[in-house]
């Protein structure tokens, strides 16, 4: 019992000293960004009663509408993407620097591949949006999954084997509503539908349900954004909420899953470097075919992240590393309800952005 409280109030130390170490740079910046805002604030009103050069802007946009233009439209790995995503569970490497616009849509991309204690798990997410009017943009997402595990199966003949499992994630369509005079508030929904297979056997043994490609069932998510604009670069705030599809025909069950996340980039000309940090918790359990997993209920999630982009063309490269803890499911046959704390599999990225046509 010691080492379980232990644990948990190292885990709590490290949460703390990470959310602090990610606010710092906001509050050294804070100071000088309200004198900023004041000023900004004045001219703006100036603008508006004038009738020469700015001033003929459409009155909802703003100098920072100006200076922010394709970059309110921040995204991340969206859920959705198969039985291995954690949808709504937060914590992804999330962009949120310069975009680029003008075209038809936007084309976006990312691929990651994820490092697991047994293998590795590589995903190619594609994403084709259109604003629909200044207010509203419509999207789909479609996920391609490689899953790949070590010595799965011991044969007598040949010994340990490995396997993989590969194709079309669920398939997720999405809407999202700007909200204010600067369109700096956005609020999305997504719903996936079951696309992935979710019945994937390795010879005549069902694989379980975090090597699936689907879910097996419909699941979304509704993600809350605001951006703060300050001088030096931009602070996303959010949080999210993701129904994870519940429990399928094959007795799997995902359990619903929310979080809170900031973000926060530096501009520097044509880059964006940035710093993340998130905190995740499952409301359960997972389940495969009625059996408790193993899974830790919170995470504390740090990403590094950096972008470049000009008029045609922006990347984005991160990196993310969740500390879980608050251990539930089943041990050897036992079950568990530890607060063992520790890290879970590393993510990297790659991501690229553009506006065709």
């Amino acid at each position: 019992m010691h080492f379980r409280r232990m644990g948990a109030a190292g885990a709590w130390l490290v949460a703390c000293a990470m959310l602090a170490a990610a606010s710092f740079p906001f509050l050294a910046a804070e100071r000088a960004a309200r004198q900023n805002d004041a000023r900004v604030a004045r001219l703006q009103r100036d603008l508006r009663e004038s009738r020469d050069g700015l001033g003929e802007l459409d009155p909802a946009l703003s100098l920072r509408v100006a200076r922010l233009q394709g970059l309110l439209s921040s995204w991340e790995t969206l859920g959705g993407c198969g039985a291995g995503s954690s949808t709504g569970a937060g914590g992804g490497i999330k962009w949120i620097g310069r975009s680029v616009s003008g075209g038809l849509f936007q084309l976006q991309s990312l691929a990651t591949y994820t490092h697991l204690s047994d293998g590795y798990n590589v995903s190619f997410n594609t994403q084709v949006s259109r604003d629909l009017g200044e207010k509203w943009n419509v999207g789909l997402s479609v996920p391609l999954l490689y899953k790949y595990y070590y010595d799965y199966y011991t044969d007598v003949a040949s010994g340990t084997v490995d396997i993989s499992n590969a194709g079309v994630g669920d398939v997720a369509g999405f809407l999202t509503r700007r909200f204010g005079e600067i369109n700096d508030t956005t609020l999305t929904l997504l719903v996936a539908a079951p696309t992935g297979a979710n019945d994937a056997k390795f010879r005549t043994i069902p694989l379980t349900q975090e090597k699936q490609l689907g879910l097996g069932r419909i699941n979304g998510s509704l993600t809350l954004d605001h951006t703060l604009d300050k001088t030096w670069g931009l602070i996303v705030l959010g949080g999210s909420f993701g129904y994870r599809g519940g429990q399928n025909e094959f007795g799997n069950y995902r359990a619903p899953a929310g979080s809170v996340y900031g973000y926060t980039g530096y501009f520097a000309g044509k880059w964006v470097p940035s710093l993340g940090l998130s905190l995740s918790h499952f409301f359960g359990a997972d389940r495969d075919r009625g059996l408790d997993q193993e899974v830790q209920l919170w995470a504390v999630t740090g990403t590094v992240a950096v972008e470049w982009a000009n008029d045609d063309v922006a990347v984005l490269a991160g990196f993310s590393l969740p500390f879980g803890w608050d251990k539930r499911g089943v041990v050897d046959g036992a079950a568990s309800g530890t607060a063992d704390a520790g890290l879970q599999p590393w993510t990297a990225g790659l991501g690229v952005t553009l506006s065709p046509f």
